[in-house]
Order: structure tokens, then C-alpha cells, then sequence
């Protein structure tokens, strides 16, 4: 009869390092995560909407005062530091004399949006020279008065 033998089991000297490898792991996430919150925490632009939740109520509001408002044909451009925007009314007359400004916006960073007065240049054109301050997107929110009337538009450019 043969008896089974115990023998020892080998242990391989790398067996050793397992529980280093699982703190090694973690240490290397902590790591990461780490720099990932610090990157998030220090470069937030601070652009942030204030007072969302009333805006949110009065939204459609807005939508109204959208609609009632007169139905212009408009179109806006920004070639080499020139705002131009130029409209005609519901029977295709060129809009002339009105009061015209901008709120010139920058979408993507905090604090350096600004008002101007678009001048009247001529038939239907109205203009602006901007010194914007950084190339990229920028958003022109065009408020008009003519004839106890208001329109209110806005228009995304890209500054080169």
C-alpha cells in the first residue's frame, strides 16, 4: 500500500510582493484622482448662469415676448475688428435710425464682456469697432428701438 506523502507546497519568492501590488494600485489611483481634482478645482473659469431658477420660471415668458416682437430679416458679421449687423422689417424696408447696441459676450470665459452702441452707417447697416481682447467665440446679444418697437437677438462670431 502506498501512503500518501504531504509535501510542503513551494512557495515562489514572488509571492511575497501580492499585497504590495494591490497598494501599489491604489496609490497610483489616489494619485491620478488627485490631480484630476486639482486640475478641476483650479482652472474653473467661473462662468456659471446667476439666478438659473427664476430665469427658469420666467422662461416662458421669454418665449412670449420672442413671438410678439417684429419679425426682422437680420444678419450679423465681424470681419477684421468691424461688428456689422444689418436688418429689414416684416415688409422688407431697411431699418433705419434706430437705437442699436450690443452686449458682447465671451461664452467661455468670466469677465470680460462689455455693452457698445452700434452706429448707423447707412441704409440698414449699423456698426461697431470692437477691440476684443482674445481671438475665439464670442457672443453678440443686439438689443433695437425704432418707432416704440424692440427687437432682441443674439448671435455667436468667432474673432481671428
Amino acid at each position: 500500500m502506498h501512503t500518501a506523502v504531504e509535501t510542503a507546497p513551494v512557495k515562489n519568492p514572488k509571492d511575497r510582493w501580492i499585497p504590495w501590488y494591490f497598494v501599489i494600485f491604489f496609490t497610483v489611483i489616489a494619485i491620478l484622482d488627485g490631480i484630476f481634482v486639482y486640475v478641476a478645482v483650479t482652472t474653473q473659469t467661473g462662468v456659471v448662469t446667476e439666478n438659473a431658477y427664476e430665469k427658469g420660471l420666467a422662461f416662458n415668458k421669454q418665449l412670449e415676448q420672442a413671438r410678439a416682437q417684429p419679425q426682422l430679416q437680420e444678419t450679423l458679421s465681424f470681419e477684421n475688428g468691424m461688428l456689422r449687423w444689418q436688418a429689414k422689417d416684416e415688409s422688407a424696408s431697411l431699418l433705419e435710425n434706430a437705437a442699436v447696441t450690443a452686449k458682447i459676450i465671451r461664452p467661455v470665459q468670466d469677465g470680460h464682456d462689455f455693452e457698445t452702441t452700434l452706429d448707423y452707417k447707412g441704409p440698414g447697416v449699423y456698426e461697431a469697432k470692437l477691440d476684443l481682447p482674445f481671438k475665439g467665440l464670442w457672443k453678440a446679444e443686439i438689443n433695437a428701438t425704432w418707432d416704440n418697437r424692440h427687437y432682441q437677438t443674439s448671435h455667436s462670431f468667432t474673432a481671428r
